[in-house]
């Protein structure tokens, strides 16, 4: 899965998805609210009734979200350590102005802005006021009624941009309409928008408080839950006898998703493996694939830009048949084992910033084959 459509068309399915799947009045009202990464965010003003714009001053009146935001990985935005090996390799002004959005421009994130990552008042807070899908009524603060806080238009202007201008490297980048993370248009031309499944329906459901109220969950449902990761993807096995060889084939077949597996981060891969001796497995890695690419510039000279080379995602459902592969292996073993894992980064990369396995690699579904039968996990 290359570039899921050519920008311009995208472009257009992204519209008409968004009118489709989005509630009433969601194509206005965000514009300007997020940047895309261009730099931080000024929210503005705290809020009458408000003691100040951290965290802990929403938690004296919402203490069940807040306690779901401190376990959630908006909250660790700036702080996981896995986050910050990345940033080592790229440290791009878009990263500081996405992961620590509230940071003071032109400043290296410290204290609050750095502690609290992706904060209430990043998505809550404009101009003095408290943005929500409700009316508000009895809040102490002002509210403004935002629908499309409840629809996935909102979660683009931080989960769907191009590769920003990089400077300091030894070539440098010039900004491209290359996107960097795809996530809101796998959505767009997927099943899910199609259905009218905003992204807010499977990464925030809605849960239920000791008083009986209900609430969209604050824990952001991602690369942490291992439940949530395996209901992405499943895998069917089979594999047959050819002369001196054994055929595996495994295909994967997107499940409860709304973009493809995986997404987000680049750094972030599928890894399927199927071995007879587990120090020799096959490997075929899920991933999006980047070549520098030299381009003449509107000003005539020339430089590198990163262009998309190969996606060997599985794709959302609604957009593409399941991906299959086969792997071989000279053997008479009657059995294959087999494995579908995770990674926050690739391996080599993990090693060299002193990560164990154990801390970048989830496997996710895992089992074996008989070489006359078939199986499905």
């Amino acid at each position: 899965m290359r570039r899921l459509v050519p920008s311009a068309v995208a472009l257009a399915a992204l519209a008409g998805a968004a009118l489709v799947a989005a509630p009433a009045g969601a194509i206005r009202g965000i514009e300007g609210l997020f940047n895309h990464g261009a730099a931080p965010i000024d929210v503005g003003p705290t809020p009458a009734g408000l003691a100040a714009l951290d965290a802990e001053a929403c938690a004296s009146c919402h203490a069940d979200v807040a306690e779901e935001w401190r376990g959630s990985m908006h909250r660790a935005a700036w702080t996981d350590p896995v986050f910050q090996a990345a940033f080592v390799r790229e440290p791009l002004e878009a990263c500081r102005n996405c992961h620590a959005p509230q940071r003071a421009p032109g400043a290296e994130p410290s204290g609050l802005a750095a502690h609290d990552g992706v904060t209430c008042a990043t998505c809550h807070v404009r101009d003095g006021e408290v943005l929500s899908t409700g009316e508000g009524r009895g809040a102490p603060h002002p509210v403004r009624r935002v629908p499309e806080l409840g629809a996935s238009e909102y979660c683009a202007g931080c989960h769907q941009f191009d590769f920003p201008a990089e400077r300091g490297a030894a070539r440098g980048h010039p900004p491209t309409d290359e996107p960097m993370q795809d996530t809101y248009e796998e959505w767009a031309l997927s099943d899910a928008a199609r259905d009218g499944v905003q992204c807010q329906g499977c990464h925030m459901p809605r849960v239920t408080d000791a008083s009986g109220r209900t609430h969209r969950s604050h824990r952001f449902l991602g690369v942490r839950d291992e439940a949530f990761l395996r209901s992405a993807v499943h895998v069917e096995a089979a594999a047959r006898r050819d002369g001196s060889e054994v055929v595996v084939t495994l295909r994967l077949v997107p499940g409860a998703t709304g973009h493809a597996f995986p997404t987000g981060d680049l750094f972030r891969r599928g890894e399927l493996r199927a071995w007879v001796d587990a120090d020799r497995p096959e490997v075929v890695a899920l991933a999006r694939e980047f070549r520098d690419e030299p381009e003449r510039m509107p000003d005539g000279s020339m430089a590198f830009v990163r262009r998309e080379r190969g996606d060997s995602r599985v794709p959302p459902p609604g957009f593409g048949a399941p991906r299959a592969y086969e792997l071989r292996f000279t053997t008479d073993a009657d059995e294959v084992s087999w494995s579908l894992d995770h990674l926050l980064m690739p391996s080599p990369m993990a090693a060299s910033q002193g990560f164990s396995q154990a801390r970048v690699r989830r496997v996710l579904w895992a089992g074996s084959v008989h070489v006359t039968g078939e199986v499905t996990r």
